[in-house]
Formats: C-alpha cells, sequence, structure tokens
C-alpha cells in the first residue's frame, strides 16, 4: 500500500492499462446511455406526452422528466459514494453500469401515451430514475479510481480520461441517431426507430459491466470503513472543502450542459436550426471537447488545477453573453458558437474532477465529491434545459445566458480559496 491508501498493482506496466480501458469504456457506455435521452427527446417527447403539432409542451414536458432523473442523482451519490468507499471502487463501477443499462431497456420497451396512458409517463419517470441513481455516483467514483490507478505526476491526466469517455459516449450516441435519421427518415425516427439507441446502450451496458468485473481494485483494505461515520467527518473535518467542491460543481454542471445539451435546442428554438443539423454540430463538437481534455489535465499536472478554473470562470463570464447573441440558424455559425463553449468547459471539467479527489482522504473521497457533485448537477445541472425553454417561451431569451454568467461570478473567490494540489500526494 502507498501513502495515498490504495494500492500499488494498479499503477504498474500493464495494469495500467486495463484500469484505463475500465475507467474509459464504462464510463462511454454512462454517458451513451444517459445522454440518448437528452438527444432523442426532440423525436420521441409526443410519444409520452400528447400535444398540439406546433406545441412544446410536449417537449417541455419530457425536459422536466430529464431534470426529475437529475433529482435521483443525489441519492446515488450517497449511497454509491457509501459503497464505494466501503466496499471498493470496482464493485461500485460495475452495479452502476447495469442499473444505467436498465434504465435504458426500460425506455427502449416502454409503451406510449396512445397504448397505456399515463402509465407510459411514469414509466420513463421510473426509467430516468433509475438511470439517476446510476449517474449520481459515476462520475466520482470512475474519477477516484483513475486517479487513484495514476502516477503521482499524472494524476491530472487520469482524471480528465474520464471526460474523454464520456465525450465518446456522447459522439457514438449522436452518430446512432445521425445514421438512424439518414436511414429511416425524421416521421420513421419520431414513431419508433428513436427506441434503438436505448436498446443498443442496453447492450452495451452488459458488455461494460464485463469488463469492469475484471479491473483491480484501487482502495486499499476495502471494509476498514466500518464503525466510522463518514458523513459526520465530511461535515465537521471537511465541511469548507465540501463546501467548495459544491460550488465549483454547481456552475460547472450548469455550464457543462448548457453547452454541451441544450444549445442545439436553443438554436432548434430560437432560430429555426433544424434537427439533423443540431445532432451533427453536437458530435463534432463532442470530438473537440474530447480532443482537448488530456492535453489540458496534462498541463494542470504541469502548472496546477487553479489556474486552469481561473481561466475556465473568467473566459466564460466573459464570453457567454457574446457567443449566444452570436447563434444563428446557420450550421457554421452553431457549430463554431458550442465548440467554443465545449472547449471553455473543458478548462474546467479537464481539472475539477481530479481536484476534488485531491481534496478528500480515501476514506470518503467518493461519498464526499459524490454527494457534492450529484446535488450540484440535480439542482443546477438537470434544470438548464426546462430553465432554457421556459424563458424562451416568455420571451425572456437574453436571461439565460445572464444566469449563467451569474454562476461563473460566483465561483470565482471560490477557487481564490481553493488550495493547490496537483503537487502534493493524495491524502490518505
Amino acid at each position: 500500500m502507498t501513502e495515498t491508501g490504495t494500492v500499488t498493482s494498479p499503477a504498474t506496466g500493464p495494469n495500467r492499462r486495463t484500469q484505463i480501458l475500465t475507467g474509459t469504456v464504462g464510463h462511454l457506455v454512462e454517458y451513451f446511455d444517459w445522454s440518448a435521452y437528452s438527444f432523442l427527446a426532440i423525436y420521441f417527447s409526443r410519444q409520452f406526452f400528447p400535444g398540439d403539432a406546433e406545441s412544446v409542451v410536449p417537449l417541455l414536458a419530457t425536459f422536466t422528466v430529464f431534470a426529475v432523473g437529475f433529482l435521483a442523482r443525489p441519492i446515488g451519490g450517497v449511497l454509491m459514494g457509501r459503497m464505494a468507499d466501503r466496499y471498493g471502487r470496482r464493485p461500485t463501477l460495475a452495479v452502476g453500469v447495469a442499473m444505467m443499462g436498465l434504465g435504458s431497456l426500460l425506455i427502449g420497451v416502454a409503451p406510449t401515451y396512445a397504448q397505456v396512458g399515463v402509465l407510459a409517463p411514469v414509466i420513463l419517470v421510473v426509467a430516468r430514475l433509475i438511470q439517476g441513481l446510476s449517474t449520481g455516483g459515476e462520475l466520482s467514483t470512475a474519477t477516484a479510481f483513475l486517479v487513484e490507478s495514476a502516477p503521482g505526476d499524472r494524476r491530472g491526466a487520469y482524471g480528465s480520461i474520464v471526460n474523454v469517455g464520456s465525450s465518446l459516449g456522447k459522439v457514438l450516441c449522436l452518430l446512432a441517431i445521425t445514421l438512424l435519421v439518414g436511414t429511416v427518415g425524421a416521421d420513421a425516427m419520431a414513431d419508433w426507430a428513436w427506441r434503438v439507441p436505448f436498446l443498443l446502450g442496453a447492450v452495451l451496458a452488459v458488455v461494460a459491466w464485463w469488463i469492469r468485473r475484471s479491473a483491480a481494485e484501487t482502495l486499499a483494505d476495502p471494509g476498514a470503513s466500518v464503525g466510522t461515520n463518514p458523513y459526520r467527518e465530511i461535515l465537521t473535518g471537511h465541511r469548507a472543502d465540501f463546501g467548495r467542491a459544491f460550488v465549483l460543481a454547481s456552475t460547472t454542471a450548469a455550464v457543462f450542459y448548457a453547452w454541451s445539451t441544450f444549445v442545439p435546442t436553443w438554436a432548434i428554438l430560437t432560430e429555426g436550426l433544424n434537427k439533423e443539423s443540431a445532432v451533427t454540430v453536437s458530435a463534432i463538437a463532442f470530438v473537440v471537447y474530447g480532443l482537448v481534455q488530456i492535453p489540458l489535465g496534462l498541463l494542470s499536472d504541469r502548472i496546477g488545477r487553479k489556474p486552469l478554473m481561473y481561466a475556465f470562470l473568467v473566459v466564460g463570464a466573459v464570453a457567454t453573453i457574446p457567443l449566444f447573441l452570436a447563434l444563428s440558424g446557420a450550421f457554421v455559425t452553431v457549430l463554431a458558437v458550442q465548440c467554443a463553449g465545449m472547449v471553455i468547459t473543458a478548462l474546467m471539467m479537464a481539472s475539477l474532477g481530479t481536484a476534488l479527489a485531491e481534496m478528500f482522504p480515501a476514506r470518503i473521497r467518493v461519498l464526499a465529491t459524490g454527494t457534492a457533485f450529484a446535488l450540484a448537477t440535480a439542482i443546477f445541472g438537470g434544470t438548464i434545459p426546462a430553465i432554457g425553454t421556459a424563458l424562451h417561451e416568455r420571451g425572456l431569451d437574453l436571461a439565460f445566458p445572464v444566469y449563467l454568467v451569474v454562476l461563473h461570478l460566483v465561483a470565482l473567490p471560490v477557487v481564490h480559496r481553493c488550495r493547490e494540489t496537483a503537487h502534493a500526494p493524495l491524502p490518505d
């Protein structure tokens, strides 16, 4: 065992490559399944919520269910975080991806409102709640798993690999949707073909579950924390760090979901961008986002986590409103805007997960970071599509980017109070 409180075997030779594969592939599948809902909502919303052809009410209701799924994330963050800190990272990752696959399967086979009435949206909500429980602990567990598998001078790079996995998952999901639309057409997509990505995601979850079961455990002495009260330790000995983690994760979650998920929908609603172009734009933007992750992670290993956080907050505060004002119905313009927003977001995403993992000792690492991330994402990330759609309905389009800028500014003094952790050992 090392001074970090993790086992040494994952950090050697071929084992290290296995750890990277485990973290990346599992996270890829998690976000393929999780993202399918938001990317396909514009196709299947009327299958579960009836409404006029010109009404945005079905879409708004579908995005409300999107937000409801996020409400389960804090519970998942607590339950899976405690499981990861008590029983190990590996079994927690395996359970998480299995739950995600189950949620996708339920959505893929769910009956429509025309077939079973109100039971249809109930099934949709249940499926998203299961997926929310899974994602509540996924990011923090996968990040801890990879950071604990990393050499001491490469923790930022390893932590950023999680975001490469999520980016690949989203890109593959978008490509699957693009191929389906091109093959069967938009009408068939809205009728039945929207189910295919969910069913494919369920199959991929089985593969990821099998891969994750073969990984090496990174937590030394699983079960050693039995008899301790981790919640009390977090809220007493680490209260300030937990508060900072929550604020930083809140701003990051809101901005990430704004640029990654809602900007294409925003361009459809406000500028008349067609659905097929929106999917293509998102796929390209996620490729760009994934490509810059590891270089930024390596940069954070060299210069520290805080400089990248400052860069994200300052550039985001200055550029968000002009970028939204620049949006038009033109494909190239929307692509440029979303790529710019995603690169700005990558400055924070490439370093934040690792920075938060470095704040807490191994015995409470996933519980603390998972709870902070899940609460923040539920409150500020999951509500982004509903907030944006509601503001547009009221003619308050400019209020949405202003809201994002305020979140940037709130987080600035919090970064100032954070200690730099890049060059210190992981706390035991």
